[in-house]
């Protein structure tokens, strides 16, 4: 047998299905899907911000990321203010950018030092990256704009790891942890569980810190099953569903049976940690936002799978 050998093609609609299927159903968050639609104030604040910047980015590079990253926004986060939405939009385009690889290999090497000794970065794009931190850390108290501004440099380190020396990368027996612990670095996760809870919702950031990791699970996991379906398409096999079973020598099939019963595990972690009250109705209203969201981005193309919900 060989662990984590990529799925036929006429299995991966069927592999998909019954993991979004499965998800959604045990889940229920379908039932409290916000609507679909785009607040014409935070639309029009992004892209009147995002042009101020004047970015030297053709449209055809950025526009499908800004709208994304809008639709992001106010879907996963409709529990929270305008101001927070236009926020999390312009660091999330931001972002979309680096993970996209238009940034050039040695000005990403140069993004953490620069960020520590204060130097302008090597792009403009990065700069405005720091501005947008900077922006979404204004509404998170002490502990989660400060853990923010961390996660970026590992995120910046991780995503120029993946994109140069881990692509040769052969995982070795015993490598398990290391497969989540490369996921959860370049995952992002910490600013957009904070992002639940801004402290306009939690200003005591011990209502919420221990529900951190499962709500990084859930962000993570989430992510990881809805884009499968596109990735398998595109022939991608170098990300988390392959190396976990390469790592646990497990077939594609049961690591993501794995994966959904871990990301569901961690919603009913989050409810028990977090009780009733802002906290768990803040989440409630986050994890229906955030599905939604990545059931219906055109790129994952989910119309395929589960054309019930569409």
């Amino acid at each position: 047998m060989t662990y984590g050998a990529v799925i036929p093609i006429k299995d991966i609609g069927e592999t998909s299905r019954r993991a979004i299927s499965q998800f959604l159903q045990e889940t229920q968050v379908a039932n409290r899907f916000p609507a679909r639609s785009l607040p014409s104030p935070v639309e029009s604040k992004v892209r009147e911000v995002f042009q101020s910047w004047g970015l030297d980015i053709p449209k055809e590079k950025y526009e499908n990321r800004l709208v994304a990253a809008i639709q992001f926004a106010c879907w996963a986060y409709e529990h929270v203010s305008y101001d927070f939405q236009v926020a999390m939009s312009l660091f999330t385009v931001c972002v979309l950018i680096l993970d996209d690889d238009l940034i050039a290999t040695q000005t990403l090497r140069e993004f953490v030092p620069r960020f520590c000794t204060g130097e302008p970065q090597g792009a403009p794009i990065l700069d405005r990256l720091i501005e947008a931190v900077r922006g979404l850390c204004a509404f998170f108290p002490d502990y989660s704009a400060n853990a923010t501004y961390a996660s970026i440099l590992t995120y910046a380190n991780e995503e120029l790891w993946l994109n140069t020396d881990a692509k040769n990368l052969v995982l070795r027996s015993g490598s398990k942890k290391y497969v989540d612990f490369s996921r959860n670095k370049g995952g992002l996760p910490e600013p957009y569980a904070f992002g639940i809870w801004p402290k306009s919702i939690c200003a005591d950031t011990t209502e919420y810190i221990q529900a951190v990791p499962e709500a990084n699970t859930f962000i993570n996991g989430v992510n990881d099953i809805f884009s499968f379906y596109k990735e398998s398409l595109a022939g991608e096999a170098n990300n988390y569903i392959h190396q976990y079973a390469q790592a646990h020598e497990k077939t594609l099939e049961d690591a993501i049976d794995d994966l959904v019963r871990n990301t569901i595990s961690s919603v009913e972690k989050v409810r028990d940690i977090l009780g009733e009250g802002k906290a768990k109705d803040a989440w409630e209203r986050f994890i229906s936002g955030y599905t939604c969201y990545h059931l219906y981005c055109p790129r994952y193309r989910l119309n395929e799978v589960v054309p019930e919900y569409f």
